[in-house]
């Protein structure tokens, strides 16, 4: 066996068809099988097209093997829908099969990306599965934006904002458009991450662009049927496994004698003994032993039930895909659930030999109930639940939340924490979103070099929340209503004239040229109600006092753009592109902005002589310029009406918080881009090298400024941020042979980001704030996007940490960097083994170099709950029995145990300190005590961890077995989710367990536990 240049091919696979006899050729390409005249040889080898050869009476068999150029020339879909050679393409550019992410289903499909692709972090807040999800691509590089990619389905941008979040103090994920997209529609994703893939996008596409492809009928002859069907059930899978099992209930060591609410969430009192007993919250005896699984009783099991049927049909004028699907999911807290329905029809028909019509229409009804609270919002249940001791039994608060006359009945003495059955047992929330993605689109041939098209497509939704509070519930002791209702459209209008033409065997060009105008509109209302006045009735009209905000958000821009390929020898590639944006939301000289892009390609391998080792090699480069503009209304003043009138006249206001700034420019962002593409061995060995540099200048930011302007801020251009790092995907084939392969596929990527400079006046902007001692999440001229910022302990020239006197941790009085919030690393190994019908897939997902302050730890170990709150109160305990034994009070005892804080004390003076070490006993209530409100310090996290993102054993079944039954294709396979956390520094909670996702990571707070999940697909194609 040898290729087209006669060389040999050793290692290459001898398969005796309709069965499992097969050989490998030797290092000369010889091979020796048994074959009776009649049966056919089926020779293959990795980046050659497959032959089979009937066997006559010939003892000798020669085959020549040609090289499959669809292996070397992968066609990818790039910007506008263009599908290209990914071998001509300059810049990198990572593409994912629709099947890599519907096998393994996760309800908000992008999260099925987590560890996939390089360069790309994705993140989830606790909200469970109708959450919303954070896409960073290549670093954050704006301020006040989001940092999250534009989304295009099928050339059709898609709304992607979140509806509310969670912030410092609370607040709840209302999701995002994500969660609309059925996993068993999607064909592919192609990732546009430097600026020259996503440049013809414009000023949308400074973060990159995730393009999603749906399935169409192209390729379905006749008429065919398919029914997916999936189950996972899912559990939770952070655990609370640092918690102290030795001391309940009660503060100082003391045991309460009677019912005292108050100590239901500390855990200060006496070593545990089921020989006593106490009286909990509502008056009821338990006795005083450990209730082992106290907190995690409360959540149940959870499961999703997903069904897609599909009907395909075609001939060669005309296809057409039609599909429905429905998912409903039950979370693993009570009361808690999703529901979403999808139909989409997806059409091409042809006219005549010059026109080609095609469109699509995407129908999508999203229903939540009872979303959880997050952060600090009184009825978060995780918040409420942590906290509890472990004598406590989370159970005995759903036999007493609420009293015979069904008032809530205090558990924990305060307000700000509600009983989680009340919670989720009388409160309620719930959401319906009906959402409509579409186009229709006419490509017009004049020549078979030359076309138009011509496109039209929307995207629009309604979003409608409530959240009701029942009259008695804590901090809304009259009931309260809120009720959300958003509108948004957007319509885009598109003309491409394409120019595609071979002008030798060896040169071509391809050029695209057009304009663009996009359309949004956005319609919000708000209102609020307070004092109910029937109970049962839940309706703004209801309640005494009523107050409503609108809000109407509009913009437009206007584009023209092209690009123009090259191609020479199959070798050198050139791509130049250029985009000019009009927008609407800046003034007049300003509002234009030029956005131009440069690539190229060289396939060195072209110009040397084929090696056995390096089959492939391929060097890019790209630069680019893109950018952004910002929200309507900023250049100007606006008017609303007020919520109360004047002697019954309607009071107007002008609603600019920030003074307007003609002048604003649009943020720029230069990106360059080097990468190399090699494959050695005969395709068996990938690798690919990518180094990419991104420069972001002119941040839209708000300046603080006095009071006394009458305004909080002024909006202003400042601030520079750059992004540099590399990413690398290399693949290979680990064993090859007929009936059993093993390939490994890793991506890392690691980003250096660095807040340049912001404004003379400006050299930190906050981010987000936490709920506990002063900390945030800050951007500070020097420092990375992200820094967690807080009160530090002192410490002496050694850095051991300064105690008082009195034993005590001294803390500093300025706010200093304590870690960050993004990560140094990211990365992504995939295993794939194959045995005849079996395929078994895992991937480990690992991110490196974070930092997160966990204010829940933080919590227990205010409560007493923490492992580390167990050092010291033997001693302390004992130290006081004999004190009171002594009839001593505490300023005239030495105590005698007690806890101990590591580090110094200071005996001499400030100006001249003499640091000694701390042998001061003090009661370690009070010393866990300082930190909540004082300093964050020991409670920031290692966030760095190992998962088993995903885990796949699917089974193909073979024709064979259906018989005459008109199946053509059938499998089954076992998946689970986030099944397991391989290495974490952080206690109790999940490194993941952030409340929002928006640009201040690094904060978790009474995070509700994450979750793993494990089921079944079966999919039948007819």
């Amino acid at each position: 066996m040898s290729s087209e240049d006669n060389s040999p091919i050793p290692g290459a696979t001898v398969l005796l068809k309709g069965t499992s006899t097969a050989t490998a050729t030797d290092a000369s390409g010889r091979f020796s099988l048994p074959a009776a005249p009649g049966s056919v040889l089926v020779f293959s080898f990795i980046g050659y097209i497959p032959q089979e050869v009937i066997v006559g009476s010939q003892a000798n068999i020669t085959v020549t093997l040609v090289p499959d150029v669809t292996a070397l020339s992968e066609v990818v879909v790039t910007a506008l829908g263009i599908k290209r050679e990914a071998k001509a393409l300059g810049y990198s550019i990572a593409q994912v099969g629709g099947s890599e992410l519907a096998t393994a289903k996760e309800i908000n499909v992008i999260n099925s990306l987590s560890g996939k692709v390089a360069g790309v972090d994705i993140s989830t807040p606790t909200a469970g599965p109708s959450g919303s999800s954070r896409v960073i691509i290549r670093g954050n590089s704006e301020l006040s934006g989001n940092n999250q990619p534009l989304y295009i389905i099928d050339g059709v941008p898609m709304d992607n904002t979140t509806a509310g979040g969670a912030g410092q103090w609370g607040g709840y994920d209302l999701g995002d458009g994500l969660s609309s997209l059925n996993p068993d529609d999607i064909e592919s994703v192609s990732v546009l991450k430097g600026g020259a893939a996503a440049a013809l996008y414009g000023s949308r596409a400074s973060n990159g662009v995730i393009m999603i492809t749906t399935k169409t009928g192209a390729n379905q002859k006749g008429i065919g049927v398919e029914y997916t069907g999936n189950y996972t059930a899912e559990r939770v899978l952070s655990r609370f496994d640092d918690y102290q099992k030795v001391y309940g209930q009660g503060r100082d060591g003391i045991l309460p004698l009677e019912n005292n609410a108050n100590n239901t969430q500390s855990a200060w009192g006496p070593q545990l003994d089921p020989n006593l007993s106490l009286q909990i919250y509502n008056g009821e005896t338990k006795p005083y032993a450990l209730v082992n699984d106290n907190i995690l009783s409360f959540f149940r099991t959870g499961s999703t039930f997903t069904n897609t049927l599909a009907f395909t049909g075609g001939n060669e004028n005309a296809s057409v895909r039609v599909s429905v699907s429905d998912m409903h999911n039950k979370d693993i807290v009570p009361k808690t659930g999703m529901a979403r329905n999808t139909f989409l029809i997806n059409s091409t028909m042809k006219l005549g030999s010059k026109i080609t019509i095609n469109g699509k229409v995407n129908y999508i009804t999203e229903k939540v109930d009872n979303r959880p609270a997050l952060s600090d919002n009184p009825n978060n249940v995780g918040l409420a639940i942590i906290g509890i001791a472990p004598n406590f039994d989370q159970r005995w608060l759903a036999e007493g939340y609420k009293d015979e006359f069904g008032r809530y009945q205090d558990w924990n003495g305060n307000t700000y924490r509600i009983n989680p059955y009340w919670s989720t047992n009388e409160m309620s929330n719930d959401s319906r979103r009906n959402r409509v993605i579409g186009y229709l689109q006419m490509n017009y041939d004049f020549t078979s070099w030359l076309g138009l098209q011509l496109r039209g497509g929307t995207d629009f939704y309604n979003f409608r929340y409530t959240n009701f509070s029942p009259k008695g519930t804590p901090l809304w002791e009259t009931g309260a209503l809120q009720e959300q209702s958003n509108h948004v459209a957007e319509k885009n209008y598109e003309a491409l004239l394409k120019f595609d033409k071979q002008f030798t065997d060896d040169f071509y060009v391809t050029a695209f040229a057009g304009g663009n105008i996009m359309h949004r509109r956005a319609e919000n209302q708000m209102s609020t109600g307070s004092g109910i006045v029937l109970e049962g009735i839940q309706a703004i009209t209801n309640f005494t006092t009523q107050s409503n905000d609108y809000g109407l958000f509009r913009k437009q821009i206007n584009s023209l753009y092209g690009t123009v390929q090259t191609g020479y020898k199959d070798t050198y590639f050139i791509d130049v592109t250029a985009r000019n944006d009009w927008s609407s939301t800046l003034s007049k000289g300003n509002n234009s902005y030029f956005y131009p892009s440069v690539s190229g390609s060289f396939v060195f391998t072209n110009l040397m002589d084929r090696s056995p080792i390096l089959s492939f090699g391929k060097l890019r480069a790209s630069a680019a310029q893109v950018g952004g503009d910002t929200d309507p209304y900023q250049l100007s003043l606006t008017y609303g009406l007020k919520n109360f009138s004047l002697l019954g006249k309607p009071l107007g206001e002008i609603s600019n918080t920030s003074v307007p700034n003609l002048e604003l420019k649009p943020t720029r962002t230069f990106t360059y881009e080097f990468g190399t593409d090699l494959r050695f061995l005969e395709n068996r060995v990938q690798l690919d090298l990518t180094y990419y540099s991104k420069k972001t200048t002119d941040q839209i930011l708000p300046l603080i400024i006095p009071a006394t302007s009458g305004y909080n801020t002024a909006i202003i251009n400042a601030g520079e941020i750059t992004n540099k790092g590399v990413e690398l995907m290399l693949k290979g084939g680990v064993v090859s042979t007929p009936a059993f392969s093993w390939d490994v596929m890793v991506n890392y990527a690691r980003n250096v980001n660095q807040v340049v400079k912001l404004h003379e006046q400006v050299k930190e902007y906050t981010l987000a704030n936490a709920r506990w001692a002063g900390a945030a999440i800050m951007a500070q001229e020097g420092q990375t996007f992200g820094t967690i910022v807080g009160k530090k302990l002192m410490r002496d020239p050694n850095g051991n940490v300064v105690h008082n006197a009195a034993g005590l941790p001294v803390f500093g009085t300025e706010q200093e960097v304590l870690g960050k919030g993004t990560y140094d690393w990211t990365s992504g190994i995939t295993n794939v083994l194959t045995y005849k019908g079996f395929r078994l897939s895992a991937l480990v997902d690992i991110k490196s170099g974070a930092d997160i302050y966990s204010m829940s730890s933080a919590i227990a170990h205010t409560n007493g709950t923490s492992e580390n709150t167990l050092e010291g109160r033997a001693g302390w305990y004992a130290s006081e029995e004999a004190r009171l034994a002594a009839g001593a009070s505490p300023a005239a005892w030495t105590p005698t145990g007690g806890y101990v804080g590591k580090g110094v004390v200071n005996v001499g003076t400030a100006e001249a300190p003499n640091y000694q070490p701390n042998t001061t006993f003090v009661n370690p209530q009070s010393y866990w005590a300082q930190f909540l409100s004082n300093s964050p310090e020991p409670f920031i996290y290692d966030a760095t961890y190992a998962k088993l993102r995903e885990l796949t054993i699917g089974y193909t079944l073979p024709k064979t077995l259906f018989g005459r039954l008109p199946i053509q294709a059938a499998s089954i396979s076992f998946v689970g989710r986030n099944l397991f956390i391989l290495y974490s520094n952080l206690p109790n909670i999940d490194p993941e367990s952030s409340y929002n996702n928006g640009n201040g990571q690094g904060l978790e707070y009474g995070s509700i536990p994450s979750r793993r999940s494990f089921g079944a697909n079966l999919s039948i194609r007819f």
